[in-house]
């Protein structure tokens, strides 16, 4: 299970542990990226991420008792996988953790997973969010034009092993 291989893998702040993910995670979730907020109205958000979760793997990062964020993966088919994170903006205060986390979350999903490439879209005008990715080993393959909610452009990025 990912979220035991974290906990064992990944030195964490003080009162923070990984879970699996529950449904009931996703509401505790405070986030400004529009996109995410925009579907969190209609349910299509929650409908979405425990969809996704059944479809394939889903982590809860915990700190202090509350839900902070949630790290998921979804397979596409033998080798590939799309992987996707919905952060609390109480991470931000741990960037180096959280990108640690990240990088440890992408090389058990590509060992347990025997994946060859993982992949995800970001945001174009979202600076913080393309370079993080860009940081945890992402590269940028193309754009997708209109592909958001609002007909924003997202980026389609992807890591190969």
């Amino acid at each position: 299970m990912i979220a035991i291989q974290l906990n064992e893998l990944v030195k964490r702040p003080e009162a923070t542990v990984f879970v699996p993910y529950s449904p009931d995670h996703l509401s505790y979730i405070k986030t400004n990226n529009p996109d995410i907020e925009a579907m969190r109205g209609s349910d299509g958000l929650q409908d979405m991420v425990d969809s996704q979760a059944g479809m394939g793997e889903a982590i809860t990062v915990i700190t202090h008792g509350k839900p902070t964020g949630i790290f998921g993966l979804v397979p596409i088919w033998d080798g590939l996988a799309e992987l996707w994170f919905i952060p609390d903006e109480a991470l931000r205060i741990y960037p180096l953790f959280m990108t640690k986390t990240a990088r440890t979350f992408i090389d058990i999903c590509a060992i347990s997973k025997r994946l060859h490439r993982m992949q995800i879209t970001v945001r174009c005008d979202h600076r913080q969010a393309v370079g993080w990715a860009k940081t945890i080993g992402f590269k940028t393959e193309g754009t997708m034009s209109k592909y958001g909610p609002d007909q924003s452009d997202f980026y389609m990025m992807s890591v190969t092993r």
